[in-house]
């Protein structure tokens, strides 16, 4: 099924006349929390996917956590500068980043930042999104097969639409290049709107973007799915194959997680997670996000931490060759 995304302004009304009641409340037991509201940061701007999530969970979050919490948008740095406040706060719980791939694992890694990966630890996944690799049906090239035999045959003919350096589309290219051991070059677009404009204009000859992002063309038929970076076929799109499934081992989820400044109690680590848990069981929750064209791919700090690092690993290799 697939949504339409709501204009902010009728996204805002949804969530205040939304009257959640809880399938679980908070635990009777005493709080590891400072009796304080939560400050979760949004590491880019307003408007964004990241926002539009955030704004959901902090509108609905104190009836899990018995915390109020308030949305604090940082932008700057490419999420660089919210990240650093929240590593150099006070590790209580009550600052709380929600990071993704490429603030908390890749460009740590590959630039030079005020902050670093160990600064953090897992809290939450909320959820995830992977890449589709796509092109136009006017390429000479129609899976993803194809497409890295073109590259071979033609070095550096084959130009694609990237966002920026290090960011979503540009990482799952670069895992492309080094599993097929082809060159492409990209064009740095800034965002996923221009790199489609300009494939379908025929400027560029691939893309890989979220489904959000290419779904609607996916559908109309003007852009064919290669592959798409998940472990498992997209239930939306069940005849795209997974990049393993082809050959490359590509995979790469942009997911959407609470992180905590390292030194955070582990009582209190467990104990927001669970209440994220069970926010992302409630029914009335799950309406909010789907009314954003998203879902829910939970995962709590335990589970978190394993892929994350699994994910960080998989970046050090394809980057730095370690």
């Amino acid at each position: 099924m697939n949504h339409k995304t709501l204009p902010l302004t009728l996204l805002s009304a949804s969530l205040a006349a939304a009257s959640l009641t809880a399938a679980s409340t908070v635990l009777a037991q005493e709080s590891h929390l400072p009796d304080e509201p939560i400050r979760f940061v949004t590491p880019y701007p307003a408007g964004g996917s990241h926002s539009l999530h955030a704004g959901i969970i902090t509108a609905v979050g104190e009836e899990f956590l018995g915390r109020s919490l308030i949305s604090v948008i940082r932008g700057g740095g490419g999420g660089a500068v919210a990240a650093a406040e929240v590593a150099g706060s006070t590790p209580d719980g009550t600052m709380l980043l929600f990071g993704d791939p490429t603030i908390n694992s890749l460009r740590p890694q590959v630039e030079d930042l005020p902050y670093e990966m160990d600064d953090f630890v897992p809290v939450a996944r909320i959820n995830y999104s992977p890449a589709i690799f796509v092109t136009t049906p006017e390429q000479p090239f129609q899976t993803i097969g194809e497409l890295v035999e073109h590259a071979g045959d033609h070095p550096d003919e084959v130009i694609y639409s990237s966002d920026n350096r290090n960011g979503f589309t540009y990482t799952v290219f670069e895992m492309l290049k080094g599993a097929a051991d082809v060159e492409m070059r990209g064009v740095e677009l800034g965002g996923g709107g221009p790199a489609v404009t300009q494939l379908l204009g025929g400027n560029t000859m691939a893309y890989a973007g979220a489904p959000s992002v290419v779904g609607e063309h996916l559908d109309a038929g003007t852009l064919t799915g290669l592959c798409v970076t998940d472990i498992e076929r997209q239930e939306a799109y069940p005849d795209i194959p997974t990049c393993q499934e082809e050959g490359y081992d590509v995979v790469f989820q942009f997911w959407r997680g609470v992180m905590a400044p390292a030194g955070t109690p582990d009582e209190v680590v467990a104990e927001l997670s669970d209440g994220f848990e069970r926010m992302t069981q409630n029914e009335g929750f799950l309406r909010l996000i789907s009314q954003i064209g998203s879902d829910i791919q939970f995962q709590g700090h335990e589970a978190f931490a394993e892929s994350l690092a699994a994910e960080q690993a998989a970046l050090r290799e394809a980057y730095l060759g370690e």
